[in-house]
């Protein structure tokens, strides 16, 4: 590891001392993290590459009918999903590890709303219009506890309200996540989500609890990381989510050209998987 490239008896962490994990000498010990856990990477990068031609090849899906129909908003949702996969990436390439398992969850809540989505599209695209005005209406109440003096944006704010409250009437409640989840078909990934959130995405005792280390008398010490040996999980966790979101994509826009792609990915992740919990 290049932490021990350091001269014998220097604190590698030492580097850390100015900048934390923006430090420059991150970036030097990012190159040996990728070829530490070479296998990983090489996977995380066969799928984004794949992912990226999907996107590329089937981006203009629906062209031409509404944006907000169901072609065009799964192409908006894998895209998301894609960043979200590459920004978890990228976090692991620094051992940013906890922080890369946070962002799966929005993979994580793609694959659901896209599953949802492929399997009760009326559904789940009036749903999606509801969630948002239901956000909208919220923000337009708290604008107007923060800006209770004025009168003028109290008087727009409320104007914007009653618009929203028009397009939402007649609308059902949507749905939440975990009802989404487990209204779908087969394993949903709904534990593994769970687990991303609450121990590495939601503020609580499980998400700190990685950030400290026990010293030689008992005590403990907060610490940053970098927290190398957490690569694995990260990038396991991402291509858990990320791989079905892959799969269902490919069915809601019939791509049939590489059928055994996602496949031979998904069994590639299982051996990494079963590899890491024999260790």
């Amino acid at each position: 590891m290049a932490e021990q490239n350091a001269e014998e008896g220097d604190d590698p962490r030492a580097a850390l001392a100015e900048e934390g994990l923006l430090a420059p000498t991150i970036e030097n010990w990012r190159h040996d993290y990728i070829e530490a856990y070479a296998e990983w990477f090489a996977l995380a990068r066969d799928a984004n590459r794949y992912a990226v031609w999907l996107f590329q090849e089937h981006q203009d899906a629906g062209n031409g009918g509404s944006a907000n129909d169901q072609a065009p908003t799964a192409v908006r949702m894998f895209g998301r999903a894609m960043n979200a996969f590459a920004a978890a990436i990228t976090l692991a390439e620094r051992a940013m590890a906890m922080e890369a398992a946070g962002v799966a969850r929005t993979i994580y809540e793609v694959r659901f709303w896209l599953t949802f989505l492929m399997t009760k599209p009326l559904e789940a695209l009036d749903a999606l219009e509801a969630d948002t005005l239901h956000n909208a209406i919220a923000r337009e109440k708290l604008l107007r506890g923060e800006h209770h003096c004025d009168a003028a944006k109290a008087a727009a704010s409320h104007a914007r309200e009653a618009e929203l409250v028009k397009r939402l009437a007649g609308r059902k409640k949507a749905p939440s996540i975990s009802e989404i989840a487990k209204s779908l078909p087969s394993h949903t990934g709904y534990l593994e989500y769970r687990i991303v959130s609450s121990f590495y995405g939601h503020l609580s005792h499980n998400s700190l609890d990685g950030l400290w280390l026990r010293g030689e008398g008992g005590g403990v010490r907060p610490i940053l990381g970098p927290f190398e040996t957490q690569i694995p999980m990260a990038i396991s966790f991402a291509l858990d989510a990320m791989l079905p979101v892959v799969g269902f994509f490919e069915l809601m826009i019939n791509e049939t050209r590489f059928p055994d792609r996602r496949g031979e990915m998904q069994d590639r992740l299982h051996a990494l998987q079963s590899l890491e919990m024999a260790q």
